[in-house]
């Protein structure tokens, strides 16, 4: 805005010079006679003065139009810059993640092929060493504990009131862990083998007491030998919702094991069915050739070398009925006869001879 207000300035300036001019000159030329001339001159000039006037216009709103259409540019120039730099940066970043994540598919892609980087490492070697070690030395422990507690475990196993149990474990913290739960959790199973059922549920009945001591303390993020006192508490006001828990538990508890000992009785009748089927007439000879086998162990080999049926029932009757089904047909393609009742009895007056058929 002053810059225009120069120009009309200048513009006003000359038009006004060139009005006193044109007056003087005509004047002049009225004097010397030439009207018609100084009328031209004045036009010329007016005629001049509004080019200039026009030129200035057209000049402001050029450089106006330029200063605008400048600045816009180099905004958008700007903008553009920084945009692209800023997608730049972003793909980049993006290309990145990209090859980070083909690399982490190629990894996974060899562990699923079981030679991840760490099978090609020598460690892995003494890693297992090491995780061996470490179940040998845990057993070990366990094995120690039960050895070194064995008779106070029993006990805690006998008593039937809370009070005496609450007090044993309070002379014997050491005895609250997994390990008493796990060996009368066994006991039980002894027990029921040996048909001791009265006996049996009393043991059960302080295994699961054992398990939820351990319990309780595993929910609350403490050792169970400082929380034991509160069970011993909900089971002396007969807490009804734990208690409804604790006695479901026990008796789901005393009929798995009861089904345990009755498949495993099924087991065994089978086996000796099997066994009664047929009578083994064994003729052994030393050395025999099969005794390589890994299926003839050495209880197996003793039973063939003296010829003991019973012997050998009670051996098969041990194994599991496919491993002895299994170890019965590698006797017959061994060579070692096998026949019934009948036919042992019409044989044994003759001379013993190995059937190689």
């Amino acid at each position: 805005l002053p810059h225009r207000l120069v120009l009309l300035f200048c513009v006003f300036c000359c038009w006004w010079c060139c009005c006193c001019w044109g007056k003087e000159g005509e004047e002049e030329i009225c004097a010397d006679g030439g009207a018609s001339i100084g009328h031209e001159q004045q036009g010329l000039v007016k005629n001049t003065l509004e080019c200039k006037w026009n030129l200035a216009e057209a000049q402001e709103r050029l450089c106006t139009l330029e200063l605008h259409n400048s600045e816009s540019l180099e905004q958008e120039h700007a903008k553009a810059q920084t945009e692209s730099w800023e997608l730049k940066r972003k793909e980049d970043e993006w290309r990145q993640k990209e090859e980070e994540l083909m690399w982490n598919e190629r990894m996974n892609s060899w562990n699923v092929d079981t030679i991840s980087k760490e099978g090609f490492n020598r460690s892995v070697i003494n890693k297992n060493i090491k995780h061996k070690e470490a179940e040998e030395e845990a057993d070990g422990k366990v094995a120690t504990f039960v050895q070194k507690c064995e008779r106070q475990i029993k006990h805690f196993g006998m008593l039937k009131r809370w009070v005496d149990s609450q007090r044993h474990l309070s002379d014997h913290p050491h005895l609250i862990c997994e390990e008493t739960a796990n060996y009368l959790i066994k006991w039980c199973f002894y027990l029921q083998k040996a048909e001791k059922q009265a006996l049996m549920e009393q043991v059960a009945h302080q295994a699961v007491v054992m398990q939820f001591i351990v319990e309780m303390g595993r929910n609350l993020h403490q050792d169970p030998r400082g929380c034991f006192r509160q069970f011993f508490e909900k089971a002396k006001i007969a807490d009804e919702g734990y208690m409804e828990a604790f006695h479901t538990e026990l008796e789901a508890f005393i009929q798995r094991v009861r089904e345990f000992s009755q498949a495993k009785t099924a087991e065994s009748v089978t086996m000796d069915k099997v066994v009664r089927d047929f009578e083994l007439t064994v003729w052994a000879e030393t050395p025999m050739p099969c005794w390589g086998n890994a299926v003839f162990s050495e209880e197996l080999k003793r039973c063939f070398q003296l010829q003991d049926v019973q012997l050998l029932q009670n051996v098969l009757s041990d194994m599991d009925p496919q491993v002895a089904e299994h170890c019965l047909q590698h006797c017959i393609d061994a060579g070692l006869r096998i026949c019934n009742s009948k036919e042992a009895k019409e044989e044994r007056s003759e001379e013993p001879t190995m059937d190689t058929s």
